[in-house]
């Protein structure tokens, strides 16, 4: 649970987490999604269930866990970028399955989070990015946070344990900075590539997005618009980047798209997540205010 600041400083509850944020996405998009995540069973653990089951996400393969939902306070600093103080500690995000099962017939699997990297949670998203690559397409968002890794020095390493079992990879620039701090980021996306990743996705905020895959390096920029924050921001583009290339039947077998697809998708994405930094919190946006937003 997100505790956002609204416009006159007051705290609003929001629901949050990366993987609740792109499962949004992709629902509202028109995705049909199921969330594999831990929920907790206190009130928050509630909300958040009765808000992804009004919001169509399919919640059977959820973990229901007995431990406090964790939550987030966030803050905005002058030019409204979002700064995450992070109560996780004994709550439900400790507590994962062995390695994480989906609906049969699933075409596509998604790990996203440093919960997807450290822990439990860590430990079941890598052994089922595993299992799935064998039968779907596989997608992973490190979506970092460095400060909360008991061993700085093993990020590099860990992420290399995950990124090895995913067709795609999106990571922001803030990202590539807190993984590999003063080295060259084409570096670092040139170690992954030789890892097996067929796609690399870099959202640079303001400055737009890059998408390098085979011979290609496709660059789109951002829209413009009126930030609010940009809570959510980088996994309602991932959610919107899965959403059209299912839409385009370019998820479950991997199929390599041509310069023109990927642009096309890149904006679509590009464009969701603009529409989200225009609202407080995490909030993407419906296919019917993507027709409307010019």
């Amino acid at each position: 649970m997100d505790f956002v600041p609204d416009a006159q400083g007051h705290r609003q509850w929001t629901p949050g987490g990366s993987g609740l944020n792109t499962a949004l996405a992709l629902a509202r998009l028109g995705a049909e999604t199921s969330f594999a995540g831990a929920l907790s069973q206190d009130e928050n653990g509630a909300r958040l269930a009765a808000f992804m089951h009004a919001e169509n996400i399919n919640l059977d393969h959820a973990l229901i866990s007995a431990k406090p939902c964790p939550h987030v306070n966030v803050s905005k600093d002058a030019s409204g970028i979002p700064h995450y103080d992070l109560h996780l500690a004994g709550s439900a995000l400790e507590e994962a399955p062995a390695r994480w099962s989906w609906p049969e017939g699933t075409r596509h699997f998604h790990a996203t989070s440093f919960a997807a990297t450290l822990g439990l949670g860590g430990e079941a998203a890598c052994a089922s990015l595993r299992d799935a690559r064998e039968r779907m397409t596989t997608s992973f968002d490190p979506n970092i946070r460095a400060n909360i890794f008991p061993d700085r020095a093993s990020i590099p390493l860990l992420l290399a344990q995950r990124i090895r079992h995913a067709d795609i990879v999106k990571v922001s620039s803030e990202d590539l900075d807190a993984i590999a701090p003063g080295i060259l980021h084409d570096h670092v996306i040139s170690e992954w590539r030789a890892l097996g990743v067929r796609l690399v996705i870099i959202t640079r905020g303001a400055q737009g997005a890059v998408a390098i895959f085979g011979s290609s390096h496709i660059e789109v920029s951002a829209p413009k618009v009126t930030v609010c924050d940009s809570v959510g921001a980088g996994d309602t583009f991932m959610g919107a980047l899965l959403a059209i290339m299912a839409q385009d039947n370019h998820l479950g077998t991997w199929q390599t798209p041509d310069d023109a697809q990927m642009a096309r998708w890149l904006t679509f994405a590009a464009k969701a997540a603009s529409i989200c930094c225009m609202r407080p919190g995490a909030d993407p946006p419906t296919r019917d205010q993507m027709m409307m937003q010019r």
